[in-house]
């Protein structure tokens, strides 16, 4: 009997393990069965406003159009990022923590420091448990591939994921690049008779800097890379940032801003559909497949006279979209807290009650000075329900109605409830931490931060 049994899971194991060889050579076609995957998309950088799926004029996102258009499928335009900047939005989709919870973000040092610097950047904390290490523990195949570099091992967003893939620089990772390492990790490093795939893939297309537009574009003029150039003095990011730029001139290059931006949304867009096509077509994203695509925040084309991105609450910066797949929700609220976008993911539902649609922000030391303090250097707290907005902004509290005044040119005067100035306080007492206190870990993260660019 023993010896029977014995032979039996002999021959099991290997027949297993020539499907699992005939499967790494190409020769074993896709996986037998439906897998549940579950895939999170983030097309970094990319505004709600510059995409045709919320009427954008130009045509940047067909494929995210056909995605929310499918039967079954959830969107939102209204959706609202839980943080200013790319580390601390992902964090708060990969906890379900704020970053006043999750503390991964940037604090402000002492502005004045001559040398550019008093800047503490923390990392996601080791002790929050992450969506990939809960994800790993129901038996999935994590995996993580991004095209901007912060999307990584030294700030923490790598913790849970056993597979890690990030652009060192970016355009090192661009959509055609990350979509040939997604399918030749498919094939020879996951384990075709494990566990389904978790799998988040940062797409940064629309992040600076930004390819040219080639002179063949269906609707774009052909225009050249553009890197902001935050040191000279002559260049227009400080120009139109310290407000001593020509009417001509900022005209100009906010349209180069807007061409080459919107060239990179349609280019991520096209990588959404890309990485979606691998996933499915191997097998990985079956029919009951969950798929969650958002942004991590937006970009500022000159609205409120800024250029760039990150700290600040602004709608430009703030207000991104939503789509899912798989989920059971039938519509999404709005407005939308995309901190929500970590419950869709481990669970196809929304927590109720849902948290409060707000953000914090904190400046950036070195932006702040390279504008001669112009910009860059405001601590605000931002809080959205109906198209109510209530911000606090350097000590002062007021609102807007945006569907009256999207542009947010009218504050009008607020007396804030308790719990929202008792959260300003909070982001307020925020803001300072001991530089000394910085430990080697988060070091690394700040050499990681300057050669990647954030910190020029």
């Amino acid at each position: 009997m023993f010896l029977a049994l014995g032979l039996l899971l002999l021959a099991v194991g290997g027949a297993a393990g020539a499907y699992r060889a005939a499967y790494r050579e190409g020769d074993a076609g896709p996986l037998p069965g439906p897998r549940d995957g579950v895939v999170l998309i983030v097309t970094d950088n990319v505004r709600a406003d510059h995409t045709s799926l919320c009427g954008y004029a130009r045509s940047t996102t067909p494929g995210l159009e056909a995605f929310a258009r499918a039967p079954g499928a959830v969107s939102t335009c209204r959706a609202y990022v839980p943080g200013s900047w790319t580390l601390p939005s992902h964090a708060s989709f990969f906890t379900g923590q704020g970053p006043l919870e999750h503390g991964a973000h940037e604090y402000r040092g002492e502005v004045k420091d001559p040398r550019g610097s008093g800047i503490t950047t923390h990392k996601l904390k080791s002790e929050v448990e992450t969506l990939a290490e809960q994800m790993r523990l129901r038996g999935y195949q994590t995996v993580l591939l991004a095209g901007n570099p912060v999307v990584s091992g030294p700030t923490g967003l790598a913790q849970g994921f056993t597979h890690v893939y990030a652009a060192r620089a970016f355009g090192d990772l661009d959509w055609p690049e990350l979509v040939d390492r997604l399918r030749e990790l498919i094939r020879r490093e996951l384990e075709p008779l494990g566990g389904p795939l978790f799998l988040v893939v940062n797409l940064a297309e629309a992040h600076r800097p930004w390819k040219g537009v080639p002179r063949d574009h269906a609707y774009l003029p052909r225009r050249g890379r553009l890197q902001f150039d935050n040191t000279r003095l002559d260049s227009p990011w400080r120009e139109i940032l310290e407000g001593r730029i020509s009417k001509e001139d900022r005209e100009q290059f906010l349209g180069h801003i807007t061409d080459v931006y919107d060239y990179g949304i349609e280019r991520a867009d096209k990588g959404v559909g890309e990485v979606l096509r691998a996933v499915r077509e191997t097998g990985w994203c079956g029919a009951n497949c969950r798929v969650v695509v958002t942004s991590d925040h937006g970009e500022f084309i000159g609205e409120h006279d800024l250029v760039d991105h990150g700290f600040y609450a602004w709608e430009a910066n703030a207000r991104v979209f939503v789509a899912a797949q798989g989920v059971d929700v039938e519509a999404l609220p709005e407005p939308f807290p995309a901190v929500a976008v970590y419950r869709l993911l481990r669970d196809g539902t929304l927590p109720e009650p849902l948290p409060a649609v707000e953000l914090p922000a904190w400046p950036h030391v070195r932006r702040h000075i390279h504008s001669l303090e112009r910009a860059f250097g405001s601590v605000s707290l931002a809080r959205w329900s109906g198209w109510s907005k209530l911000m606090w902004m350097d000590g002062e509290f007021f609102q807007f109605d945006l569907r009256a005044d999207p542009g947010e040119g009218v504050r009008l005067p607020l007396d804030p409830d308790a719990n929202f100035a008792a959260t300003a306080r909070r982001v307020e007492a925020a803001q300072t931490r001991d530089p000394s206190a910085l430990g080697d870990e988060d070091a690394d993260m700040i050499e990681m931060l300057e050669a990647a660019g954030y910190m020029q």
